[in-house]
């Protein structure tokens, strides 16, 4: 499960953070925010290629996997936000500062969910990790358009 290597990383540095109070660095928040979208993206596109593989779900195709990355980052990232406004209420923590801070969080999760599934669109990771069937891009022909 290499693809969780990244979450599990990310989790560690956010544990470390608090413990040391670094969230108090100017953009350190939103560049978590951003690596977290980032990082779970990797991690569902891991799963769901692991779950294909053994036959528990069938290929969405290409297209499909990629909304799916974006939407259950952005499902993920609303959870995260769940859990500061948790820690905030009920542990006296001061995770959410602002309604503009809460809102940067969600679009910096979203972005990086956005450039995981660009990554996975652009590479050859999907080929590898669930084969060719009807997402073979073909090159153009000398002379067609």
């Amino acid at each position: 499960m290499i693809f969780a290597y990244p979450l599990i990383l990310l989790m560690a540095l956010h544990t470390l953070f608090v413990m040391l109070g670094y969230y108090s660095i100017p953009n350190l928040d939103s560049a978590m925010h951003f690596a977290g979208g980032i990082s779970l993206g990797i991690f569902i596109f891991g799963l769901l290629g692991k779950a294909i593989r053994k036959g528990w779900c069938p290929d969405p195709g290409r297209a499909l996997l990629l909304v799916l990355i974006v939407s259950l980052v952005t499902t993920g990232a609303v959870f995260w936000e769940i859990y500061e406004w948790l820690s905030d209420t009920y542990l006296g923590t001061h995770f959410q500062l602002t309604l503009d801070d809460t809102v940067k969080d969600l679009v910096l999760g979203l972005a990086g969910g956005i450039v995981c599934a660009w990554m996975v669109y652009i590479s050859r990771a999907y080929t590898t990790r669930f084969g060719t069937a009807g997402i073979d891009r073909k090159p153009l022909e000398s002379g067609s358009r």
